[in-house]
């Protein structure tokens, strides 16, 4: 057969048939073209009230933080921060250490990056701490366990129709009320946060401001979480009352 007297290719129904059953495949594998144009959008909304408390003095900030990608592509989260001022004056920086998986929880998981794809959220309460550096680390572990064996010796030596609780000598407290001197910061007043979500692409990272008072009975009450150090309470072991204050945030514009 002439070859010049075949047909061209692009004339072939089967051709035509075999590449558009090919770019059906192909677009199968692919996102809808919806969803492919859709601004990159991270929504963040938190709740009414936060957590304020601290482990010794060192300032702990609890808060649940809702997260959202109502975008087109997948947004990574790298993390989250609360940003502290008062006064005009900045406090302290707290980055999210933990959180919740659910609210019934009691124990926390720790905070890791992790990847939101477009229409899925992530919505848990959120703990912000800066740990102690390792000097304060070593030196607060030394104190604690002093402390215990004082404690344990004073119970192993007491009458046995002694039920009164049992004291640390004033010399192994003084450190923790020391430190709870140096770190604390929760004086009545204004406070202004701002959280911050950092993520990838940063073009979807969020900042946002609110504000909260605390006023001379809160202060009070979180500053006599000292009563029960001689005890042991909140440094040997957790104290209830020890969760702190949950006050109302609103929104800050200035």
């Amino acid at each position: 057969m002439d070859p010049s007297s075949l047909a061209p290719f692009y004339q072939d129904w089967r051709f035509w048939s075999f590449l558009v059953s090919g770019i059906a495949v192909v677009l199968s594998q692919l996102p809808p073209i919806r969803i492919l144009i859709k601004p990159l959008k991270l929504d963040v909304e938190v709740n009414s009230r936060v957590n304020v408390t601290h482990k010794i003095g060192n300032p702990n900030f609890g808060m649940h933080v809702s997260l959202g990608n109502s975008g087109g592509r997948n947004l990574r989260i790298k993390g989250l921060r609360v940003n502290l001022q008062k006064e005009g004056k900045d406090l302290v920086s707290l980055p999210a250490q933990n959180y919740f998986e659910s609210p019934t929880d009691k124990s926390s998981v720790l905070f890791v990056p992790f990847t939101l794809k477009p229409d899925e959220y992530w919505s848990h309460g959120v703990n912000f701490l800066n740990f102690f550096d390792r000097t304060t680390e070593k030196k607060y572990r030394e104190n604690e366990t002093s402390l215990r064996l004082d404690i344990q010796k004073k119970l192993r030596n007491r009458p046995e129709d002694e039920k009164d609780a049992v004291k640390g000598d004033e010399e192994l407290i003084k450190p923790f009320i020391d430190l709870m001197d140096k770190l604390f910061i929760w004086e009545p007043g204004e406070y202004i946060f701002e959280l911050e979500v950092d993520s990838s692409p940063s073009s979807s990272a969020f900042r946002k401001k609110y504000r909260f008072t605390l006023y001379e009975s809160d202060t009070r009450e979180l500053k006599e979480h000292t009563e029960v150090y001689p005890f042991g309470g909140g440094i040997l072991y957790n104290v209830e009352s020890h969760v702190g204050l949950y006050v109302p945030i609103t929104e800050h514009f200035g």
